[in-house]
């Protein structure tokens, strides 16, 4: 009898140790909380209840909500040694936190300087970092210009001698040549006003002193002929000038330049020679020269046509008339 009452323990005690071997491996199996003496009066029950108590094994994955039962006071120190390696997962990556925000580069961080080749010399580099150059910038929508504008009519530079509306009065010599058989210099004065800078208006009067040429004087004297021509003796003329354009010429030896214009002019009149008058008119080109700003000396050349009488019928006479002139501005 003892023998048996020692059995039963001792499969009583077998099952006890395999319920909590499979609770230890199976933690979703809910077992029902009590003492184990319980097991102690159900000295009657066969071996073969064994497999009942294993029964609710198969009933674990319905029985998952009841995991917040407490548990009992034998698995309480089981549980812990479980749930331990679960717990420490998710705190796993907080360890490598410290040392990634260390590495990690701020937004607030000096910038890494690029090695600076050290100079000829032996000289250092310079350390630390170098200061912001400034580059001043100029007010938008405003241009400026490197100087201002000069305003003035003349872009080269201003005029050495001004004409407009100022008057000149001048004396000149010349020669009138009409291949006529005679000699003919002569003098003339005149006066120009020039309402605009290249404008002018001229009158003039020519006096020539003639005398017959050596071809001339040999006919007279073997045949006793003279030309039928008329020796030159006045001549009236009114016309214009206009100057073409302004410069200045620098010779060596004179000590500063020589400032002229180019003119074109055209005159018509009347000329009163010895027993004729006729009308004449002359065109030609001129050079006029500022000695000062008051003072100038005017060389001419110009072509001459005349309408003259000649043995009783009218002809046509040119010539050449170069003269050169001396005056000054009123």
């Amino acid at each position: 009898m003892r023998d048996r009452e020692l059995l039963m323990r001792t499969s009583a005690l077998g099952t006890l140790s395999a319920v909590l071997a499979f609770a230890a491996f199976a933690p979703g199996v809910a077992i029902a909380a009590g003492p184990p003496a319980a097991a102690v009066p159900a000295k009657a029950a066969p071996p073969s209840t064994a497999p009942a108590k294993a029964a609710p094994a198969s009933t674990a994955p319905e029985a998952a909500p009841a995991k917040a039962a407490p548990a009992s006071a034998t698995r309480a120190p089981a549980a812990p040694a479980k749930a331990a390696p679960a717990s420490a997962a998710p705190a796993a990556p907080s360890q490598p936190l410290v040392p990634a925000s260390a590495t990690a580069p701020s937004s607030t961080a000096t910038p890494a300087r690029t090695p600076q080749a050290a100079p000829a010399g032996g000289a250092a580099p310079r350390a630390g970092t170098a200061a912001p150059r400034t580059v001043a910038v100029a007010p938008t929508g405003v241009l400026r210009e490197p100087a201002p504008r000069p305003v003035t009519d003349v872009r080269v530079q201003s005029r050495f001698a001004t004409k407009a509306k100022n008057g000149q009065l001048f004396a000149a010599a010349e020669y009138l040549s009409r291949a006529d058989y005679y000699n003919s210099p002569g003098a003339r004065v005149g006066g120009t006003y020039y309402p605009y800078e290249s404008i002018g208006l001229e009158l003039q009067i020519s006096h020539y002193w003639s005398s017959l040429n050596d071809s001339a004087e040999r006919v007279k004297a073997e045949l006793g002929y003279l030309p039928d021509s008329h020796a030159p003796a006045w001549k009236f003329l009114a016309g214009g000038r206009y100057s073409i354009g302004y410069g200045k010429l620098m010779i060596g030896g004179l000590g500063g330049a020589i400032h002229f214009e180019p003119q074109a002019f055209v005159h018509a009149g009347l000329h009163a020679y010895d027993g004729d008058v006729g009308p004449s008119t002359d065109f030609g080109l001129g050079l006029l020269v500022f000695l000062t700003p008051k003072m100038f000396t005017r060389i001419d050349a110009a072509v001459v046509y005349e309408r003259e009488t000649r043995s009783g019928t009218a002809v046509g006479v040119w010539g050449t008339l170069p003269s050169i002139a001396v005056g000054g501005t009123l």
